[in-house]
Protein backbone atom coordinates (compact mmCIF):
# COMPACT_ATOMS: atom_id res chain seq x y z
CA UNK A 1 0.00 0.00 0.00
CA UNK A 2 1.14 3.49 -0.85
CA UNK A 3 0.41 6.67 1.10
CA UNK A 4 -1.57 9.15 -0.99
CA UNK A 5 -2.69 12.70 -0.30
CA UNK A 6 -5.56 14.91 -1.29
CA UNK A 7 -4.57 18.55 -0.94
CA UNK A 8 -7.35 21.11 -0.56
CA UNK A 9 -5.70 24.04 -2.31
CA UNK A 10 -8.49 26.52 -1.58
CA UNK A 11 -8.17 25.70 2.11
CA UNK A 12 -4.40 26.29 1.95
CA UNK A 13 -5.08 29.61 0.21
CA UNK A 14 -7.04 30.74 3.31
CA UNK A 15 -3.98 30.49 5.59
CA UNK A 16 -2.91 34.02 6.47
CA UNK A 17 0.76 33.66 5.47
CA UNK A 18 -0.14 32.13 2.10
CA UNK A 19 -3.06 34.35 1.00
CA UNK A 20 -0.94 36.92 -0.80
CA UNK A 21 1.00 34.34 -2.81
CA UNK A 22 -2.09 32.43 -3.90
CA UNK A 23 -3.86 35.72 -4.75
CA UNK A 24 -0.96 36.87 -6.95
CA UNK A 25 -0.63 33.61 -8.91
CA UNK A 26 -2.68 30.70 -7.61
CA UNK A 27 -1.52 28.14 -10.16
CA UNK A 28 2.12 29.25 -10.06
CA UNK A 29 2.28 29.08 -6.27
CA UNK A 30 0.54 25.69 -6.28
CA UNK A 31 3.11 24.40 -8.79
CA UNK A 32 5.95 25.74 -6.63
CA UNK A 33 4.57 23.84 -3.61
CA UNK A 34 4.10 20.69 -5.72
CA UNK A 35 7.71 20.88 -6.91
CA UNK A 36 8.86 21.16 -3.28
CA UNK A 37 6.66 18.19 -2.33
CA UNK A 38 8.33 16.13 -5.04
CA UNK A 39 11.82 17.06 -3.79
CA UNK A 40 11.03 16.38 -0.13
CA UNK A 41 9.42 13.05 -0.96
CA UNK A 42 12.87 11.72 -1.87
CA UNK A 43 13.92 11.65 1.79
CA UNK A 44 13.57 8.43 3.77
CA UNK A 45 10.86 8.02 6.44
CA UNK A 46 13.55 8.20 9.11
CA UNK A 47 14.93 11.46 7.72
CA UNK A 48 11.44 12.95 7.41
CA UNK A 49 10.76 12.10 11.08
CA UNK A 50 13.93 13.97 12.11
CA UNK A 51 13.01 16.97 9.97
CA UNK A 52 9.47 16.99 11.41
CA UNK A 53 10.94 17.28 14.92
CA UNK A 54 13.10 20.18 13.80
CA UNK A 55 10.10 21.87 12.14
CA UNK A 56 7.95 21.48 15.27
CA UNK A 57 10.69 23.13 17.33
CA UNK A 58 11.16 25.93 14.77
CA UNK A 59 7.46 26.74 14.70
CA UNK A 60 7.09 26.67 18.49
CA UNK A 61 10.11 28.92 18.84
CA UNK A 62 8.81 31.21 16.11
CA UNK A 63 5.49 31.63 17.92
CA UNK A 64 7.37 32.37 21.14
CA UNK A 65 9.62 34.97 19.48
CA UNK A 66 6.76 36.70 17.66
CA UNK A 67 4.76 36.83 20.87
CA UNK A 68 7.64 38.56 22.60
CA UNK A 69 8.22 41.05 19.75
CA UNK A 70 4.52 41.94 19.69
CA UNK A 71 4.46 42.27 23.45
CA UNK A 72 1.67 39.71 23.84
CA UNK A 73 0.17 39.51 27.30
CA UNK A 74 1.28 35.86 27.47
CA UNK A 75 4.84 36.48 26.24
CA UNK A 76 7.67 34.96 28.19
CA UNK A 77 10.16 37.14 30.08
CA UNK A 78 13.14 38.27 28.00
CA UNK A 79 15.51 35.73 29.60
CA UNK A 80 13.14 32.82 28.90
CA UNK A 81 12.47 34.02 25.35
CA UNK A 82 16.21 34.25 24.71
CA UNK A 83 16.77 30.78 26.21
CA UNK A 84 14.20 29.27 23.81
CA UNK A 85 15.73 31.05 20.84
CA UNK A 86 19.30 30.10 21.76
CA UNK A 87 18.35 26.45 22.19
CA UNK A 88 16.55 26.12 18.86
CA UNK A 89 19.06 28.25 16.94
CA UNK A 90 21.85 26.17 18.45
CA UNK A 91 20.16 22.98 17.22
CA UNK A 92 19.85 24.50 13.75
CA UNK A 93 23.44 25.77 13.63
CA UNK A 94 24.90 22.48 14.90
CA UNK A 95 22.43 20.52 12.78
CA UNK A 96 21.60 18.16 15.60
CA UNK A 97 18.69 18.01 17.99
CA UNK A 98 18.45 17.00 21.58
CA UNK A 99 15.33 15.79 23.34
CA UNK A 100 15.70 14.64 26.94
CA UNK A 101 13.42 11.63 26.33
CA UNK A 102 15.18 10.58 23.09
CA UNK A 103 18.72 11.89 23.38
CA UNK A 104 20.81 13.30 20.54
CA UNK A 105 19.42 13.26 17.00
CA UNK A 106 22.00 13.54 14.23
CA UNK A 107 21.50 14.64 10.62
CA UNK A 108 23.37 13.14 7.67
CA UNK A 109 25.13 15.33 5.08
CA UNK A 110 22.12 15.43 2.76
CA UNK A 111 19.89 16.70 5.57
CA UNK A 112 22.54 19.21 6.69
CA UNK A 113 22.59 20.62 3.16
CA UNK A 114 18.78 20.81 3.20
CA UNK A 115 18.88 22.67 6.53
CA UNK A 116 21.58 25.06 5.24
CA UNK A 117 19.46 25.86 2.18
CA UNK A 118 16.51 26.56 4.49
CA UNK A 119 18.62 28.89 6.63
CA UNK A 120 19.75 30.83 3.57
CA UNK A 121 16.21 31.01 2.22
CA UNK A 122 14.95 32.33 5.57
CA UNK A 123 17.70 34.99 5.67
CA UNK A 124 17.00 36.09 2.10
CA UNK A 125 13.26 36.26 2.76
CA UNK A 126 13.10 37.88 6.18
CA UNK A 127 16.46 39.52 6.80
CA UNK A 128 17.20 40.73 3.26
CA UNK A 129 13.50 41.20 2.34
CA UNK A 130 13.67 39.44 -1.03
CA UNK A 131 10.04 38.92 -2.04
CA UNK A 132 10.77 35.95 -4.33
CA UNK A 133 12.61 34.24 -1.46
CA UNK A 134 9.66 34.82 0.87
CA UNK A 135 7.38 33.16 -1.70
CA UNK A 136 9.84 30.26 -2.01
CA UNK A 137 10.14 30.01 1.79
CA UNK A 138 6.39 29.66 2.27
CA UNK A 139 6.12 27.15 -0.58
CA UNK A 140 8.87 25.07 1.02
CA UNK A 141 7.36 25.37 4.49
CA UNK A 142 3.93 24.32 3.21
CA UNK A 143 5.42 21.36 1.35
CA UNK A 144 7.25 20.30 4.50
CA UNK A 145 4.05 20.09 6.53
CA UNK A 146 2.38 18.11 3.75
CA UNK A 147 5.24 15.65 3.23
CA UNK A 148 5.97 15.20 6.94
CA UNK A 149 2.28 14.41 7.24
CA UNK A 150 -0.24 14.11 10.03
CA UNK A 151 1.34 11.24 11.93
CA UNK A 152 4.94 12.47 11.89
CA UNK A 153 3.99 16.05 12.73
CA UNK A 154 1.68 14.81 15.48
CA UNK A 155 4.48 12.78 17.05
CA UNK A 156 6.93 15.67 16.67
CA UNK A 157 4.56 18.16 18.31
CA UNK A 158 3.83 15.73 21.14
CA UNK A 159 7.58 15.29 21.69
CA UNK A 160 8.18 19.05 21.83
CA UNK A 161 5.33 19.36 24.31
CA UNK A 162 6.56 16.46 26.43
CA UNK A 163 10.19 17.56 26.59
CA UNK A 164 10.04 21.36 26.29
CA UNK A 165 6.63 22.57 27.46
CA UNK A 166 8.11 23.93 30.67
CA UNK A 167 10.57 26.02 28.66
CA UNK A 168 8.16 27.33 26.00
CA UNK A 169 5.07 27.39 28.27
CA UNK A 170 1.79 25.58 27.59
CA UNK A 171 0.51 28.70 25.81
CA UNK A 172 3.22 28.75 23.13
CA UNK A 173 3.19 24.98 22.74
CA UNK A 174 -0.50 25.34 21.88
CA UNK A 175 0.18 28.31 19.57
CA UNK A 176 2.73 26.23 17.66
CA UNK A 177 0.32 23.31 17.42
CA UNK A 178 -2.45 25.59 16.11
CA UNK A 179 -0.12 27.12 13.53
CA UNK A 180 0.89 23.68 12.25
CA UNK A 181 -2.69 22.42 12.56
CA UNK A 182 -3.95 24.91 9.96
CA UNK A 183 -1.63 23.33 7.41
CA UNK A 184 -2.48 19.77 8.47
CA UNK A 185 -6.19 20.51 8.03
CA UNK A 186 -5.60 21.42 4.39
CA UNK A 187 -4.88 17.87 3.24
CA UNK A 188 -5.96 14.28 3.84
CA UNK A 189 -3.82 11.16 3.78
CA UNK A 190 -4.92 7.65 2.86
CA UNK A 191 -3.43 4.37 1.76
CA UNK A 192 -4.14 2.90 -1.65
Amino acid sequence: MELKRTIHWTKLAEIQELKEFFAEDFQGFQQLIEAQIEELSKFSDEDLAKLAKLRALEVTNGCTQWGFRRGDRECLPVESTRKCMNMVMGFIKRKQLYFPSEGQIEFNEELKTFIDLGIQLYKDAFKNHVKASERQFYASSTAQFIVYGHERMGRAMALVQQDYEEMFSPYYILRGQKYIGAYLESFEEYFE
